[in-house]
């Protein structure tokens, strides 16, 4: 019941909020009034107001306005701002609204009720606590109750011992085909499969099957040695025991003779020394020295060749890297090649000579890089040029290095009209400047282009990561259900 009467008081403050936001929406001056479909979202303007009261009571009212200011400075801030507190409100009444419906849910379908209970199910193996609560003289006890597996009874326990005589082969023997020939690990289990019997496993040879059921057929002779497992079944006061001889073979080998003598003779070593800590291994056998060293797990050549492989990786690394950044540098001189064909001709149309209008252009990109601008290849070039030209060099010959230091045939054009103009005069020069200028620009607009297609190009793969995905999704669903 009180869940009930919670759920309906959330709906009823959900209701209250929508309806109140709307009514105070009268109140909101022009410049953050919402229009049309937008109107709808005055029903969370409530949630809103407290949401900028909080804002302004931890001082971010100031931050608040300066980003929807610098966001929409060709807009109206107020309202974008207005629309998006509105929306937080319209979050925030739908949070209880599906709160209110949760609860009311799950009051209908018992889940804030206690069950009554009539029965216990007993747990498949071992013990289990149960807690529960009882009802007794309008009293509340919780108790706890330790619940223990099923019992068998006689005839189920002799039942199971029966079959299990009958299965435990085939359940000890693993990967070995019969138990004439073993040479692989035996699984012993702890229980009988499907009921509480407990087994204990012991064998007659601990050195050829160990308690774990390991097998160590390379100390066997050459017809094999059979070994006698004893499986111990047992149920509280009942016990049976069960034995299965199995023969362990040794594995047929490719190796020399003198290769198995000598694990004998490490054999036997063990064998020996079984009550010292440590196996001293012996230096001399049949009149000649012997020697036993771990075996390698890595071999040195491998350190060389990672170390190459990873000098390869580095340097193709650093070339990819140097190539990025050229290619980046042709694109910025691409990019800027229009603007300063225009800069120039612009200066000298107002009667700049060649020299006065390159030191204009160098002193307007200095104070620009000073001011913290993004440094341009094309001006750092025209900058050295000046330098050098203050330094004595002939204006012809650094206009001709320049535009060979820039490596591209537009700025060879470039400089090949700047040093045209220091022979015949801008006269002839203004005209190759302004055809430059327009040929510059259709072909910046043209680079355009080409990255728009190269754009289109590269979201080819993640449109096939996607593809593949989705024909994942469709195909193994009806793999599995073949």
């Amino acid at each position: 019941m009180g869940t009930i009467i919670a759920s309906c008081v959330l709906s009823a403050v959900a209701a209250v909020t929508a309806a109140a936001g709307w009514i105070s929406s009268r109140r909101i001056p022009a410049e953050q009034q919402l229009r049309g479909r937008k109107r709808l979202l005055y029903l969370g303007l409530l949630p809103a107001s407290w949401k900028q009261s909080v804002m302004r009571r931890f001082r971010l009212e100031d931050s608040e306005v300066r980003y929807y200011r610098a966001m929409y400075v060709n807009e109206s801030p107020g309202a974008k701002r207005t629309e998006a507190d509105c929306r937080f409100g319209i979050a925030a009444i739908l949070l209880l609204v599906g709160l209110s419906t949760v609860l009311l849910i799950s009051t209908f379908a018992g889940g804030f009720t206690a069950t009554r209970l009539h029965e216990i199910e007993r747990p498949d193996s071992g013990t289990g606590v149960t807690r529960l609560r009882a009802h007794y003289r309008n009293r509340q006890y919780d108790i706890s109750m330790a619940v223990a597996e099923k019992q068998m009874t006689s005839e189920e326990i002799l039942s199971e011992a029966a079959a299990a005589e009958e299965k435990m082969l085939g359940w000890i023997l693993g990967d070995n085909e019969s138990a004439e020939r073993i040479t692989s690990p035996l699984t012993l289990p702890e229980r009988l499969p499907g009921t509480p019997i407990a087994i204990s496993w012991s064998t007659s040879d601990y050195r050829i099957i160990d308690y774990a059921g390991g097998v160590h057929p390379e100390l066997c002779g050459e017809d094999g040695e059979v070994v006698i497992l004893t499986a111990l079944l047992s149920y509280g006061e009942w016990e049976e025991t069960m034995q299965i001889p199995v023969r362990v073979c040794r594995v047929a080998e490719t190796a020399d003779p003198e290769r198995m003598r000598l694990e004998e003779l490490l054999s036997a070593c063990a064998e020996d020394q079984a009550y010292e800590a440590r196996i001293q291994l012996p230096e001399q056998w049949e009149g000649s020295g012997v020697e036993f060293y771990r075996e390698e797990r890595f071999s040195p050549w491998m350190f060389f060749f990672y170390a190459g492989l990873l000098g390869i990786v580095l340097c193709l690394l650093s070339a990819s890297r140097r190539k990025q950044r050229r290619n980046e540098r042709e694109r910025q001189l691409l990019r800027e090649y229009p603007e300063l064909v225009s800069r120039m001709m612009l200066l000298m149309e107002a009667g700049s000579t060649i020299r006065l209008a390159w030191e204009r252009v160098v002193s307007d990109y200095l104070q620009h890089r000073n001011k913290g601008g993004e440094q341009m290849y094309v001006y750092e070039e025209m900058l050295h040029t000046r330098n050098r030209m203050s330094s004595g060099i002939p204006e012809e010959v650094a206009y001709e290095e320049f535009g060979k230091a820039c490596g591209n045939i537009r700025y060879l054009r470039f400089s090949s009209v700047l040093v045209q103009n220091l022979k015949k005069g801008s006269a002839s020069v203004l005209p190759l400047l302004r055809k430059e200028a327009a040929e510059s620009f259709c072909d910046r607009r043209e680079q355009a282009k080409q990255k728009g297609e190269e754009a289109g190009t590269k979201l080819l793969l993640p449109m096939a990561g996607i593809l593949i995905v989705i024909l994942a999704m469709v195909l193994v669903p009806a793999f599995f259900a073949l």
